[in-house]
C-alpha cells in the first residue's frame, strides 16, 4: 500500500510542477501593460541625470502605430501572409501544427511552420531566437497568456510594432517610411503585401537587397490575399502591376559619444545576456552614469588641441577613461581621434603603462606594509641586482630622498629596490588585486617600471586608481548601472569592490600623488589647473637606440569625485611617427585643458 501512495504522491508532485510552470509562463504577460508594451520603442542610454543619451538604430529610429491607423488591407496581409486563421484561435493554432506537420511530411522538408502571430509576439517579447524545444513550449504557454490578456486588435497592433522588416527598421511605421516615404495610412495594397512578406525572411526579400526577391514575394502575398477573399480580383491585378523601386536606406549619424554608447552596448550583451540585435530591436532602457559635461570638456579638449607629432599620414591617437571612485561608474570615454562605430576603442585598448604603474606595484604596497611612510627615505644610487641594472630618465643620481620625491620626480632606482625590498609577489598581489592581470612571467623587478609582457587600458588604469581616491577601496569599473528589460523586470548586477588599502595609507598615497602635480619638480606639474588633485605620468619608449623617441604617454589624475586616464600614442609607432615628449607633457595639459574647459 505504501509503494502505491508514493507513487501517487510522485505523479502528483510532477503534476504540480509541470502546472507550476505553465502558471509562471503565462503570468509573464502581466509584467507588463498594453499601455507600456504599445509605447516600447527603440533601446535609450539614459546619463546620470536620467536625461536620453541616445536612441539605438541602425537606419531610422522605432515609430509605434496604433491599429486605428492600420488600413483594413493593411491589418489583412499580414494575417493572411502569417497567421490565416488568427482571429479563430486562442494562441495555439492546432489545425496549422497538424497542417504544416502533414506538409512537411509529404515534402521531407521542414519547409511549413506554424507559429502563430502570438506565438511570434511573445517570442519578440519575452523570448530568444533559439531553436529549442524548450522555447517553442515557452512560446506556447506565453502565447496563451497573452490571448487572454490582450485582445487580438491589439496582440496585432503589438506585432506590426515588434516585427522586423530588413534594411535595420523594426516595426511597420520605420518600414513605411523607409521603403515608401510614407505614413502607414496611406499604404497601397500592393505595399501593405511587400511588408506582410518581409517577416518570412528580410534580408532576403528586402527591396533594399533584390528588389526583384521583393517583387516576387509580395506577389506570393497577393495571391494569399485574393485566395482568402481579402482583396478581389481587381486589386489583385492593379497591385501586381505596381513597381518595387528600391530605396534609399539611410545611415544613422554618428553619435559624438559614440565610444561610449559602443561600450555600454558591449557589456549589455557581455554582462547581461541580451544580445546586440536585441538591443537594436528596442524595448530596453539602459541607465548609466554618463556625465555629458564631462564628456563634451573631453571631445573639445582634443578638438582644440594642437599635437605637434601630427603629419599627413599619421596623427596621435587618444584614449580616455573617466571613472566615479565612489561607485565605479563610467562617467565618460574618448575613444579616439578618429573613432568610428564599433571601431577600436582606445579607451579600452591595452598599451604599456611605464610609471603610472609605479603605485600600483611598489608604493602602495610599500604603505600597506605598515614599514614605510611618505617620509622613509630611499636611496637614488646606480645599483646592480641579480644583473638588473635600471637608470633614471634624466641619467642624474641625488643620493638620499623621502618616498614622496621619488614619487614626484618618478624616479626609476628608489621604485626598483624598494619592490626588491618588499618582494616582487607582494607589487603583483595588489595590482591584480585592483583589477589589472598580469602574466607570471610579470614577476620580476621590471615590474617596477611597468615592464609587464601585455598591458592595460585606460578604463583599467581608472579602475585601479579608485583604490587611492576612494580612500583604499577599488570600485569595478561598469558603465551600466540597471537595465530595464523588455518584459518589465529591472537588472542591476553588483560589482565587485575590493579594500586594498587602509584610509590612512591611502591618504598618504594621495598626499605624495598630489606633489607630483603641485611640485615644481613634480612631472605632473602641467596638469595643475585651478581644480586640486593628485596625479601620476608614465612614458615607454619606442626603441633604447633613440632615447627621444616614445611609444606611449600616460597621465592620470584625481580627486574624491573624478579619476581620469589619459594615454596618447601612435596606433602604428615607428622610427618616423613617435611621441617626442612623455606623460608631463601633452597628456598632462590636455587634462588641465578638459578640467579647465569643466569650470
Amino acid at each position: 500500500m505504501r509503494k502505491y501512495i508514493l507513487f501517487f504522491l510522485s505523479i502528483l508532485l510532477v503534476v504540480m510542477l509541470i502546472a507550476s510552470y505553465i502558471f509562471n509562463q503565462m503570468k509573464q504577460t502581466e509584467n507588463l501593460s498594453y499601455e507600456e508594451l504599445q509605447s516600447v520603442e527603440s533601446t535609450v542610454i539614459y546619463d546620470k541625470n536620467g536625461n536620453e543619451v541616445d536612441k539605438l538604430y541602425k537606419t531610422l529610429p522605432r515609430e509605434n502605430i496604433s491599429i486605428e491607423q492600420l488600413p483594413d488591407h493593411v491589418k489583412m496581409a499580414f494575417v493572411a501572409t502569417e497567421d490565416r486563421r488568427f482571429y479563430n484561435h486562442s494562441g495555439i493554432d492546432v489545425q496549422g501544427i497538424f497542417r504544416a506537420a502533414a506538409k512537411n511530411i509529404i515534402t521531407m522538408s521542414k519547409a511549413q511552420g506554424a507559429s502563430t502571430i502570438t506565438q511570434q509576439l511573445a517570442r519578440n517579447l519575452y523570448l530568444s531566437n533559439e531553436k529549442t524545444i524548450k522555447r517553442k513550449v515557452d512560446e506556447m504557454f506565453i502565447s496563451v497568456g497573452l490571448e487572454q490578456n490582450f485582445t487580438k486588435d491589439q496582440i496585432l497592433e503589438l506585432y506590426v510594432n515588434q516585427i522586423y522588416f530588413g534594411s535595420g527598421v523594426y516595426g511597420i511605421g520605420a518600414a513605411s517610411n523607409l521603403y515608401f516615404n510614407k505614413d502607414v495610412e496611406d499604404l497601397t495594397v500592393g505595399e501593405a503585401a511587400l511588408l506582410a512578406g518581409l517577416p518570412k525572411a528580410p534580408s532576403t526579400y528586402s527591396p533594399s537587397n533584390d528588389p526583384e526577391a521583393a517583387k516576387t514575394r509580395r506577389n506570393v502575398v497577393l495571391k494569399l490575399m485574393l485566395d482568402q477573399e481579402v482583396i478581389d480580383e481587381n486589386q489583385y491585378e492593379t497591385a501586381r502591376s505596381e513597381p518595387v523601386r528600391e530605396p534609399s536606406v539611410p545611415a544613422k549619424t554618428q553619435s559624438d559619444y559614440q565610444a561610449f554608447i559602443d561600450f555600454a552596448v558591449q557589456e549589455a550583451t557581455e554582462l547581461y545576456d541580451v544580445s546586440t540585435d536585441d538591443l537594436y530591436e528596442g524595448g530596453y532602457k539602459i541607465y548609466t552614469n554618463f556625465d555629458r559635461a564631462l564628456q563634451d570638456s573631453m571631445n573639445q579638449s582634443v578638438n582644440n588641441y594642437s599635437f605637434s607629432e601630427d603629419s599627413a599620414e599619421k596623427k596621435v591617437e587618444v584614449g580616455m577613461a573617466a571613472v566615479d571612485p565612489s561607485s565605479g561608474y563610467i562617467s565618460a570615454l574618448y575613444g579616439g581621434r578618429d573613432y568610428t562605430q564599433n571601431g577600436l576603442n582606445r579607451a579600452n585598448a591595452a598599451y604599456q603603462p611605464g610609471s603610472v604603474i609605479k603605485p600600483l606595484s611598489v608604493y602602495g604596497p610599500a604603505l600597506e606594509s605598515g614599514d614605510y611612510t611618505s617620509n622613509s627615505i630611499l636611496e637614488d644610487e646606480p645599483i646592480d641586482i641579480s644583473g638588473y641594472k635600471p637608470k633614471n630618465a634624466d641619467g642624474r643620481y641625488r643620493g638620499s630622498v623621502t618616498m614622496e620625491e621619488a614619487v614626484a620626480r618618478s624616479l626609476n632606482i628608489p621604485a626598483v629596490s624598494l619592490l626588491n625590498d618588499i618582494g616582487v609577489d607582494r607589487g603583483f598581489d595588489f595590482i591584480e588585486d585592483s583589477g589589472i592581470t598580469l602574466s607570471d612571467d610579470d614577476k620580476n623587478l621590471a615590474l617596477a617600471l611597468g615592464g609587464i609582457t601585455g598591458g592595460f587600458s585606460p578604463i583599467e588604469l581608472s579602475q585601479s586608481y579608485t583604490t587611492f581616491a576612494n580612500d583604499g577601496v577599488m570600485n569595478e569599473a561598469r558603465a551600466i548601472s540597471k537595465l530595464h528589460m523588455r518584459d518589465g523586470t529591472v537588472i542591476e548586477l553588483e560589482k565587485e569592490s575590493k579594500e586594498l588599502m587602509e584610509p590612512e595609507y591611502a591618504k598618504e598615497m594621495t598626499k605624495m600623488l598630489v606633489s607630483v602635480v603641485e611640485e615644481s619638480y613634480g612631472t605632473g606639474r602641467r596638469a595643475q589647473s585651478p581644480v586640486k588633485v593628485a596625479g601620476k605620468t608614465g612614458t615607454t619608449q619606442l626603441s633604447q637606440e633613440n632615447r627621444e623617441a616614445n611609444k606611449d604617454a600616460w597621465f592620470v589624475g584625481y580627486n574624491s569625485d573624478l579619476v581620469l586616464s589619459i594615454h596618447l600614442g601612435f596606433d602604428s609607432p615607428d622610427n618616423n611617427h613617435y611621441l617626442e615628449g612623455g606623460g608631463g607633457d601633452d597628456p598632462a595639459r590636455l587634462f588641465r585643458e578638459i578640467m579647465e574647459n569643466m569650470q
